[in-house]
């Protein structure tokens, strides 16, 4: 059955409890071998960085220790006031999806994605700053919110070109956890983000595309509503940070939300990735197959970390990949 079957039928498989014939593979550092091709938009064509450090959004990025990873050091919004005069990229700018019919063509037979980028929290964050945004949201809820709902209405502009092209789904990539828990109280995430996010959300399943969120930190407490408003695919990736009385973080998350959505994770990559031997996080990546995968479908692993990432050695990642292609049950060629 898996011979005749194309990565993207088994994605979607995995993704809606179909029962795949295997556990899908994500190769970050080798799209190619990956059962899932991945994608975003592009800027306006014919802009111009005024400098090689600064986005379209006019946040100004620097890298942390030659990593590749980078974090912003200047934020475009530096009061409140500065929204009035701001110039918002234009979402259906000519140029930002030009490239889609061309990745479509050459990613055949896989399940394709697309990203927003930055999404929701962390793309006001990026504009306004943590500690401004989060005071913002006490002190000044009008601009808050107005920055909140013109970030999320261009997020939405793209998400209706990527349907146009007929994507599979859509990735969303905002972390919304400390080490021990959301970033703000769970009643005021659900006052304020969560309506914003189940509109965003039901548009994306509208155009019959999969929700895919990815989210660090400790977001337990919010994961019953990311559920709820339509999360199809919950990218946790420090999946040992919900570990609690002597449970291991992976059996908790398998016995309260396993078959209720589809997990996409790897050996963690904040503890055991970084600081468990070889037989360790061959242990774990079996242990995250055994736990978060059924027959019925419910995982994607990441198989390797990416090359941009640089947060294990190629020993480390090796070991993981190495276990995760021996326990999900082969790749079709």
């Amino acid at each position: 059955m898996s011979g005749t079957m194309t990565p993207r039928e088994v994605v979607k498989r995995a993704i809606h409890f179909g029962s795949p014939p295997r556990v899908p593979l994500i190769y970050r550092s080798d799209p190619e071998r990956s059962d899932m091709a991945h994608t975003g938009y592009a800027p306006a064509r014919g802009w111009q960085a005024p400098s090689p450090t600064v986005d379209e959004w006019g946040c100004e990025w620097a890298n942390i220790i030659g990593t590749g990873c980078g974090q912003i050091v200047r934020h475009p919004l530096a009061t409140p006031d500065d929204l009035a005069t701001y110039p918002f990229p234009d979402a259906l700018a000519p140029g930002r999806l030009d490239h889609l019919p061309g990745f479509v063509q050459s990613c055949e037979g896989k399940y394709l994605s697309a990203s927003v980028g930055l999404s929701g929290f962390n793309h006001t964050m990026a504009l306004r700053g943590f500690e401004e945004l989060l005071t913002d949201l006490y002190v000044d809820r009008a601009f808050f919110e107005e920055l909140a709902d013109r970030v999320f209405a261009f997020e939405n502009a793209i998400i209706d070109g990527f349907a146009a092209h007929g994507l599979d789904g859509v990735w969303f990539f905002d972390d919304w956890g400390t080490e021990t828990g959301v970033f703000v109280r769970p009643e005021q995430w659900r006052e304020v983000f969560k309506p914003r996010y189940a509109d965003q959300f039901a548009r994306v399943r509208r155009h019959g595309m999969d929700v895919l969120l990815h989210s660090c930190g400790h977001v337990w407490d919010i994961i019953p509503d990311l559920i709820e408003i339509g999360v199809s695919v919950l990218n946790l990736e420090q999946p040992l940070v919900f570990s609690k009385d002597g449970v291991n973080g992976i059996d908790r998350l398998a016995e309260a939300f396993g078959g209720k959505v589809c997990f996409c994770t790897n050996v963690d990559s904040q503890r055991t990735l970084i600081s468990g031997t070889l037989a360790e996080i061959e242990a774990e990546a079996e242990h995250v197959v055994r736990a978060l995968g059924r027959p019925e479908g419910g995982l994607i692993v990441l198989a390797d970390c990416g090359k941009d990432h640089h947060i294990a050695s190629d020993e480390r990642t090796g070991a993981m990949t190495r276990a995760f292609e021996r326990c999900c049950g082969g790749r079709d060629e």
